[in-house]
């Protein structure tokens, strides 16, 4: 009796503990990056796309591996636009929303090329694209620098 009911305790322990383990994971993925975080991220989708546009100025890789790289961008611009419209609706930031309707241009310029609208002789998406991201890293230079703002006033 007593050794079922401590078996019994064992068991229900583990489930509290792997539950409890589950939702920190959960909460961990789920997380909204920091502004400094997002800038990194906008950062490496442009180095993503200027590296992108340079590879097929010089070589020019096969069918496949173009719309491949295309493909990618596009899922990463995607990505982006989502988390920075999540993080305006979390905050209430007009200015992350402003950063939002960006990248969701830049994408836009990009989604030509996943749909075979345009060629791969033609880059001037990624190029409108880089143009875009440009536009949105400089937007959240200024969200940053309101942030230093706001830090100093509070000290």
């Amino acid at each position: 009796m007593t050794l079922e009911l401590l078996l019994e305790y064992i068991v229900y322990g583990a489930i509290i503990v792997v539950s409890v383990l589950i939702l920190w994971l959960i909460k961990r993925k789920t997380k909204l990056p920091t502004h400094l975080e997002l800038k990194r991220r906008i950062v490496d989708f442009r180095t993503e796309l200027s590296d992108f546009i340079e590879s097929e100025r010089g070589e020019g890789r096969a069918t496949y591996d173009f719309f491949k790289r295309t493909s990618k961008c596009i899922y990463a611009a995607d990505k982006l636009v989502y988390v920075i419209t999540l993080m305006a609706e979390k905050e209430r930031d007009g200015n992350l929303d402003k950063i939002s309707v960006i990248m969701e241009t830049a994408r836009n310029a990009l989604s030509g090329y996943k749909f075979k609208m345009r060629g791969k002789e033609d880059l001037s998406g990624f190029e409108t694209a880089l143009e875009q991201t440009d536009r949105a890293l400089a937007a959240l230079e200024q969200i940053l620098e309101r942030d230093k703002d706001l830090n100093r006033k509070q000290r």
